[in-house]
């Protein structure tokens, strides 16, 4: 039976649902296993860094955070071997390796970058039979991807997203723009049906709670629809704090409202919706856009997701607002207009592509690999290995740039 491992990185919870997501629909047909890269492999810290690190520098540093998002953006993709998240990646590759010859896979798939720089770095110094494949879960290209370029196939939200990646040093042969891999029950065009009431349902959704802001986005929202013929349900995740407080608050509101805390069935609540109030990360973006649902999005956010809202707005499926008084206007406008919440649910269906599907039939279409070379490999010089083979690969491209400027000039 073929064989395929799945790396994940748990930045966020966007990259381990795509990664159960993709092993459900290869289900029985192969042996599959989900590996975290930093939990499993490397020093506690960059776990750490990664998960709740994430987390907090968002929640509590967000301007900060923009602004090393934006400086490595523009980092020279040609550095792409020197670059800082390099330092992450190599302390996975011996472990990462070691669980490669052990496992044997014939294709392994990366939910997150620095899985697939990781095993860049690994192709450099050791000839990998698996065939490779990474996915980029925005709507844009964030830093580091240029690290990841020696994957055999990069799956892309949009065909918009492959011009960025040839800038990055890809090669046209390695870009699938299948959509992102998102959960496909979201997936259905049918019309939805009114609540028997008649009332305007609005979904509050963020990041599932994870980094707060529920509580005062209900709280506004509420405030915008007194008077309204409307009702309001929250979605809090698990952030326990914010449903105690909901359910507190929500009696001081003349709108009825439904607070449920966690679930598992998102998909029923966005059948019910008719507008959505979230954040704007890629999976979650796919999985409204999936649903035809108008979105109202908090311009609030990390710059990763300022790109996916840009490109949402660009296309007419979703509007944005800074504060309480911006979303009152826009949402009594959505409130009051069904020919626009129409018109945005359409334009949101034209954008919804999932590549769930084309990813698992991808990933099972690839050839077996032979690890028969690796049985005796001294894992405790991989990083060693690596580290030199990440300098003559950077000398090299060092040297091929220096070697065309005669030309170009």
């Amino acid at each position: 039976m073929k064989k395929i491992l799945i790396l994940t990185v748990s930045a966020g919870n966007a990259h381990n649902a795509c990664a159960q997501t993709v092993q459900r629909l290869i289900g029985a047909r192969a042996q599959t296993e989900i590996v975290d890269l930093f939990r499993s492999f490397s020093p506690r810290r960059y776990a750490w860094f990664s998960g709740r690190g994430y987390e907090l520098a968002v929640e509590k540093l967000l301007p900060v955070y923009n602004l090393f998002y934006e400086h490595y953006r523009k980092a020279d993709p040609e550095a792409r071997y020197t670059s800082a998240t390099q330092g992450a990646c190599l302390s996975a590759v011996a472990g990462l390796l070691k669980k490669l010859a052990e496992f044997r896979p014939d294709a392994v798939f990366c939910t997150h970058y620095n899985c697939a720089v990781a095993l860049t770095d690994l192709k450099l110094a050791y000839p990998l039979p698996c065939f490779i494949v990474s996915t980029c879960l925005d709507y844009t290209l964030s830093p580091f991807w240029e690290s990841a370029i020696g994957v055999d196939r990069m799956i892309l939200p949009s065909e918009e997203l492959i011009a960025p990646c040839l800038q990055k040093g890809y090669r046209h042969e390695q870009l699938l723009p299948y959509g992102l891999p998102v959960n496909v029950r979201f997936l259905s065009e049918d019309k939805k049906k009114p609540a028997e009431d008649g009332r305007i349902t609005v979904l509050v959704l963020f990041g599932g709670g994870t980094w707060g802001g529920v509580e005062k986005l209900f709280r506004a929202t509420a405030r915008a629809l007194h008077g309204e013929h409307a009702r309001v349900i929250v979605i809090n995740g698990k952030n326990a704090k914010s449903y105690r407080k909901i359910a507190r608050a929500r009696k001081k509101y003349d709108v009825p409202v439904e607070n449920v805390g966690y679930t598992d069935v998102l998909p029923e609540y966005f059948a019910r919706a008719d507008i959505v109030i979230n954040k704007c990360g890629g999976a979650s973006a796919a999985e409204m856009l999936a649903a035809g649902l108008p979105m109202l999005i908090w311009e609030r956010l990390p710059a990763q997701e300022k790109y996916n809202l840009h490109y949402l707005k660009e296309h007419g499926a979703a509007r944005s607002f800074r504060g309480p008084r911006q979303l009152k206007r826009e949402l009594l406008q959505l409130l009051h207009d069904e020919e626009l919440r129409r018109q945005m649910a359409q334009r949101a269906f034209s954008l919804a592509c999932s590549g769930a599907i084309g990813t698992a039939e991808l990933l099972l279409s690839a050839p077996p690999a032979d690890w028969t070379d690796f049985e005796k490999i001294d894992f405790s010089e991989v990083k060693t290995v690596c580290k030199k083979a990440l300098k003559r690969a950077h000398r090299d491209l060092r040297g091929l740039r220096g070697r065309r400027r005669p030309q170009e000039g």
